[in-house]
């Protein structure tokens, strides 16, 4: 090849004497040549051409790799244009052919010219990332059927090597979706997810880089992004191993983490070697480590680490042999990808993804095979205590007297207990009205008292003015007495108005840590056995289902007391009432449960509680009017309306949380209590 800066169109022909032109290898990478194409200088290359006679008889073609725009020239005849060629510098635009064939017709002369105007397009960025070469012209003339058959094995090759990944990450990534949603508080299926993911992103980009876009100006940056996302999915790996084996981050992964920025500089600036300084070793640093904390998994004998050892050792393997097998091919961006090749990128980047879901289903076999385990050694020991109940009947029923009296003796108790609680939760019905009228009332009384005293002291300093024994000083001393009775009872009045501003303060307001469940069971029991010494012929069966992982959350513990006990009595009054005929068979029956709220209130947790019935239900028009105060269901001497009222205001104003009611008639009601954590 010849080569001479400049453009003349006399430099197409044949005829034309390039003797004194530069040799040149065009095929070496424009940073290797011992003097690189200045940008936006067009340049021709020219080579002389010798066919033997048998050539004339088949259709040739050329494949090209290119890193310009270029005209190609056979005897000075054009035979096709990549890209544009302009003296404008704005508008040169630099295409890479790809191995395309472009077929071409030869005339019968043995010795002919084929002659290249290329120009390199200025202020583009070029990178050898995945082996990418950067020829001035990699040019090769072949019959027109082997050149297909070349382009097609690599087209075919390359989209198979991308199909094939592409599968497999939709599948890695739709398995452990599937298994995060199930079980969201699993980080470690959270990091497979997103590591897939990323990984499958930067496949698609990489699809882009290889074969859809044969804009040169476009490969630094389609490359430099598939690598960023495969550097921030190599992180997310490393992330979940650290899950499964049960490990915390260590200075090596910070470490790791760290070279992360230096990684993305060296694949983007660092021309050549630094691409492979950045990514590549990035992956084999996170796949060392992966190796590194799993052999130590296996020294603390943590059982099935030797399936991620045996992964990442394999991983690396596999990643020499496809390093290794590179230095056996012409390096040409993708003739250095075969069958083989891919298959050994394949397993290097699935190695440790398969060991690890290996070891996960050893887990979950074993987690299995040990719950049948504690499973059948939990009928054994229901047999054996089946046994021994059945031989402690007898000793049982002796006890059940004694029991019995001190059941009875317990029921007295928690009648008395009941009785007081009543009292109370009458009391606290009416501490929020009365503190809310009780200064209303306070100043009419001191008007009457007031004036009732100065209309007495009137009387009195008038009395020595009328006729002794007339019947004004008889009309003066009824109006006395009225009036010291009106004063005697405007005090009385007063002394009652005081009395309930004391009761509306006998909550201390002070919020402590409480367990809900526990609350809530206390007060079930304590309802239901106030019922049934009220009611002997009371029955009805009550349940409860709380959420084990329930948090303890800072409430007033009286208050929140009093409204379960109020909603927990209003369900088994609700199921003591008769029911219509149409129901059949009735089995009341009370449920107090409970539930923690992943958000609730400014984006917090929270709990939430029921209290449900399948008593007869609340009729639709007072389901609006359930919570105003003193608006009762039930009849005269039986409900004063406060108890709904008063546990609204201390659910809401007093804790900001909510309560609501659902209520269908003849099926049921269902208070639910919401408490931010």
């Amino acid at each position: 090849w010849k080569w001479h800066a400049g453009d003349n169109a006399e430099w197409a022909k044949a005829d034309f004497d390039d003797a004194v032109w530069e040799s040149i290898d065009p095929t070496k990478d424009i940073f290797d040549l011992p003097k690189k194409p200045k940008a936006g200088e067009i340049g021709w290359l020219r080579i002389q051409l010798s066919f033997d006679s048998t050539v004339f008889q088949h259709e040739l073609a050329l494949i090209i790799q290119q890193s310009g725009a270029s005209d190609y020239y056979l005897n000075g005849k054009l035979i096709h244009s990549f890209g544009k060629i302009s003296s404008n510098l704005s508008e040169i635009e630099a295409f890479d052919p790809l191995w395309k064939p472009v077929s071409f017709q030869i005339n019968k002369e043995k010795n002919q010219v084929l002659a290249i105007r290329f120009v390199l397009q200025p202020n583009i960025r070029y990178t050898k990332i995945f082996e990418t070469a950067n020829p001035i012209a990699n040019v090769q003339i072949l019959k027109v059927e082997s050149a297909v058959n070349i382009f097609t094995d690599i087209r075919a090759l390359t989209e198979r090597f991308t199909m094939t990944q592409l599968g497999a990450w939709v599948m890695l990534f739709m398995i452990n979706l599937v298994f995060f949603i199930s079980n969201r508080s699993n980080k470690m299926r959270l990091y497979f997810t997103v590591y897939a993911l990323i990984w499958l992103i930067g496949v698609v980009v990489q699809l882009n880089y290889y074969i859809l876009d044969n804009n040169v100006a476009n490969k630094f940056y389609v490359g430099n992004l598939s690598f960023i996302f495969y550097i921030f999915a190599e992180i997310f790996l490393m992330m979940a191993m650290y899950e499964v084996l049960g490990r915390k981050r260590d200075w090596v992964f910070w470490l790791i983490v760290g070279y992360v920025i230096p990684s993305i500089l060296l694949d983007a600036f660092v021309y050549g070697f630094g691409w492979q300084m950045g990514g590549p070793m990035l992956e084999i640093f996170v796949h060392l480590n992966i190796t590194r904390i799993a052999i130590i998994a296996i020294i603390n004998k943590k059982r099935n680490a030797l399936f991620i050892a045996v992964g990442g050792v394999a991983s690396l393997l596999f990643f020499i042999l496809f390093l290794r097998m590179g230095t056996f091919y012409n390096n040409y961006f993708l003739l250095a990808l075969t069958n083989l090749r891919s298959a050994y990128y394949f397993l290097f980047t699935f190695s440790i993804p398969i060991a690890a879901n290996i070891y996960l289903g050893l887990e979950f076999a074993f987690m299995n095979k040990t719950l049948k385990q504690k499973l059948d050694e939990n009928e054994k020991l229901a047999e054996e205590k089946q046994h021994i109940l059945a031989n402690q009947n007898e000793t049982l029923e002796k006890k059940v007297e004694e029991r019995t009296a001190e059941l009875n003796k317990s029921l007295t108790e928690l009648k008395a207990t009941q009785n007081q609680l009543v009292q109370k939760e009458k009391l606290a019905s009416l501490g929020e009205l009365t503190a809310g009228i009780a200064h209303e009332i306070q100043n009419p009384l001191n008007f009457v008292n007031n004036f009732s005293e100065l209309s007495v002291e009137l009387i009195e300093e008038l009395s020595p003015l009328t006729p002794r024994g007339g019947i004004e000083e008889e009309l003066f001393s009824d109006i006395t007495q009225n009036l010291q009775k009106i004063n005697h009872h405007g005090k009385r009045a007063s002394n009652i108005v005081k009395g309930m501003l004391e009761h509306s303060r006998n909550s201390t307001g002070e919020r402590v840590l409480t367990d809900i469940n526990q609350l809530a069971d206390e007060y079930l029991r304590l309802s239901y056995h106030g019922m049934r010494a009220k009611d002997k012929n009371f029955n009805c069966d009550f349940k409860t289902d709380f959420d084990e992982n329930l948090p303890k959350i800072n409430v007033i513990p009286q208050d929140i007391g009093r409204v379960l006990l109020n909603l927990i009595n209003n369900a088994f009054y609700a199921v003591s009432t008769p029911q219509p005929p149409d129901r059949g068979l009735y089995s009341p029956k009370v449920t107090v449960s409970t539930n923690s709220l992943p958000i609730f209130g400014e984006g917090r947790g929270g709990v939430e509680i029921r209290v449900k019935d399948n008593g007869n239900g609340i009729p639709k028009e007072n389901l609006e009017k359930i919570f105003q105060p003193f608006f009762t269901t039930k009849p005269t001497n039986e409900g004063t309306g406060l108890g709904l009222s008063l546990s609204y205001d201390i659910i809401t104003k007093g804790h900001g949380g909510t309560l609501e009611v659902e209520s269908v008639e003849g099926e049921g009601s269902t208070f639910t209590i919401k408490l931010k954590a």
